[in-house]
């Protein structure tokens, strides 16, 4: 038997060289499911030896691929590449507008509508900003509005995509947290409702303060409203069966995956949107996108024991001692946190990095785990579109490459202060999450 006495009282050495080792990868651009691992990999071989490490990746690497909480995710996947292969995106913009575009400042809240809409099929945020950028940021342009508005509308509302049921990212976090990703899912709608409810005031105050400009549009005919309900009817048509069906208990969240891949394929093909090519298209990206996802969770599996078997989580809930009669300051500081890594690292391997330490630190303080999930996706979402690294700003980047930095940063900083007030109502009122998933039947 391997002699581990060494690591007795140098966890906080060597699980926090480990740690410090994996952000510096990270930071020097190496993949996220790489730095994390090499630096696993390493630490395990440093204590267990080259027969523990074999033995330990791969029963690591069996266990990330036969998880049954993971199994949804292909299924979620696949259910937004078909959707945005059955010109669902563009659809959704197409109505959003249509409803809203005669208001003032309609444009971008349509932008915000369609993006949850969009979001809520693909479950990606960095898909729904790049959709969202090549639909909607000219079309606002061409309107007339301001482009630090623009931009910042699109990059914002691509964060909803992150939140809104199927969200990847939860999926991740149920895998790394044991949680229930149907009752995940289920504490969604609480701070759903907030966010579109925030981005549109933050879309709103600045135009009644004349800080940026948005033209009224036309109002549309009532023909032209019959044609958008219809257009909206698909997706909330999926939203319904994923919310309901896991609320009375009909479906399990797999289940529901399954049915919802099964909804939008029946819609592609009735709408004769969705050939043969963009079939095979979206099982091929399906493919490739979960090849990337599983790899990363079998870096992190692997991760999360090296940092258990040095002890570091223990440690770092037993620095957090003074702090754990009193959550809220837990919160606080965790929040403050997450900002700062936000500015410097992207949602995923913050998630990643974070949830493994912090998560022995919130049952240790009495926190809901569910609530600690919904919290976390929320923090990191900020990230998404916090200067420097901002992955959506640089997403919308990339689509645009005429957009100036300083305009995107000017563009996003309502929608950064709206989701800070997200983030402290949901910790002053926390029943806006755990309400529905403790009361489902």
């Amino acid at each position: 038997m391997t002699d581990l006495s060494w690591l007795t009282g140098n966890a906080l050495l060597f699980g926090g060289v480990g740690f410090l080792l994996t952000i510096a990868l990270i930071f020097l651009e190496v993949p996220v499911a790489v730095a994390m691992g090499l630096v696993a990999l390493a630490g395990c071989w440093a204590v267990l030896g080259v027969d523990g490490t074999i033995s330990i990746g791969a029963t690591t690497t069996w266990d990330s691929l036969t998880n049954y909480t993971m199994s949804v995710l292909p299924l979620f996947v696949l259910m937004g590449n078909l959707a945005s292969h059955s010109g669902l995106s563009s659809r959704l913009y197409g109505a959003m507008r249509t409803m809203l575009g005669h208001r003032k400042g309609g444009l971008a809240l349509a932008t915000i509508g369609a993006s949850a809409g969009f979001g809520m099929i693909s479950g990606s945020s960095l898909a729904t900003t790049a959709t969202m950028g090549r639909i909607a940021l000219p079309e606002m342009e061409n309107a007339g509005y301001s482009r630090s508005l623009a931009a910042g509308t699109v990059a914002s509302g691509g964060t909803l995509g992150i939140l809104i049921p199927p969200s990847t990212i939860l999926v991740i976090y149920a895998f790394l947290s044991g949680e229930s990703i149907k009752n995940l899912l289920l504490a969604t709608l609480g701070p759903i409702v907030l966010a579109i409810s925030l981005y549109c005031l933050a879309v709103y105050i600045p135009l009644a303060l004349g800080i940026t400009k948005a033209p009224h549009q036309a109002r549309s005919t009532r023909a032209q409203y019959r044609r958008a309900l219809a257009d909206l009817l698909p997706p909330v048509v999926v939203f319904a069966v994923i919310m309901g069906g896991l609320y009375l208990g009909v479906f399990t969240a797999n289940e529901t995956a399954a049915i919802g891949v099964a909804l939008v394929l029946v819609y592609g093909i009735a709408s004769r949107r969705l050939s043969m090519k963009g079939f095979l298209s979206a099982a091929i990206e399906t493919s490739l996108t979960c090849g990337a996802i599983y790899l990363v969770l079998i870096a992190a599996n692997l991760f999360n024991y090296f940092l258990t078997l040095s002890g570091l989580p223990f440690t770092f809930t037993a620095m957090f001692g003074p702090m754990l009669e009193n959550p809220l300051l837990v919160i606080l500081t965790m929040t403050a946190i997450y900002l700062v890594l936000g500015t410097l690292m992207d949602s995923l391997a913050m998630l990643l990095l974070t949830v493994p330490l912090f998560l022995p630190v919130v049952q240790a303080a009495g926190i809901d785990p569910i609530w600690f999930g919904i919290y976390a996706v929320m923090v990191v979402e900020i990230g998404l579109i916090t200067p420097p690294v901002g992955m959506n700003l640089f997403v919308l980047k990339a689509t645009h490459p005429s957009i100036r930095m300083i305009e995107l940063w000017r563009g996003v900083l309502p929608f950064v202060l709206a989701d800070l007030i997200r983030i402290f109502i949901i910790i002053a009122l926390p029943a806006i999450v755990v309400w529905l998933p403790h009361n489902t039947f």
